[in-house]
């Protein structure tokens, strides 16, 4: 096999990187670091789906100077791929602002889940995430989002956790769009929140 020189080797590099960066100029809603992206297909098109975290510190009161609070954000977002610009399909985005002690906002590891759990060409995109503020070991925020093609479902409810002998959290609601849903709609998020909710 012919080895490239070392100068074309550097340029297929640069490519790689331009292409790798180009994206985030073309999807303005993917705010703060890229935690996540894919791209997919369905019969609405290519997708480019990224979520994305951003933090910072912010000072609550001009009167103390030395009380700093620390805030998270979310986003989430759905490009179809067109001729001309990516066309946004959807968009997420959730936050805590203004925390004194301990801030979390985060993605679960398996998300954005692709499926087409009804078989209808438009694939569902899952998005699990974790929001809360406090200072010990209660429960934090969960919430299973599901977008399809432009609908959302969502799943709300808190995380589990096992503290001095008692079960705390791990319920959730459903958003009443899942009743006139499709059955494997719920069935599947269940899964998800049960797989998830001990994080």
């Amino acid at each position: 096999m012919k080895a490239f020189p070392a100068f074309i080797l550097a340029i297929l590099a640069l490519s790689a990187l331009s292409a790798y960066a180009r994206p985030l100029q073309d999807y303005p809603e993917a705010r703060g670091k890229v935690w996540k992206s894919l791209s997919y297909s369905d019969r609405l098109g290519r997708h480019t789906v990224i979520l994305s975290r951003k933090s910072y510190a912010s000072q609550p009161s001009k009167n103390d100077r030395d009380f700093i609070c620390s805030n998270e954000e979310l986003y989430g977002c759905d490009y179809i791929k067109s001729k001309t610009k990516p066309r946004l399909l959807w968009r997420m985005r959730d936050h805590v602002h203004d925390c004194p002690t301990s801030a979390r906002a985060e993605f679960s590891p398996d998300s954005p889940v692709i499926t087409d759990l009804n078989g209808n060409g438009i694939s569902e995109v899952w998005i699990t995430y974790y929001i809360g503020c406090h200072g010990d070991v209660s429960p934090d925020g969960m919430k299973i989002l599901m977008y399809e093609g432009g609908k959302k479902y969502a799943l709300r409810g808190e995380t589990f956790v096992h503290v001095d002998g008692m079960d705390l959290g791990g319920n959730y609601k459903a958003d009443p769009a899942f009743a006139g849903a499709p059955a494997p709609f719920l069935r599947f998020a269940d899964k998800l929140w049960q797989k998830n909710m001990r994080r």
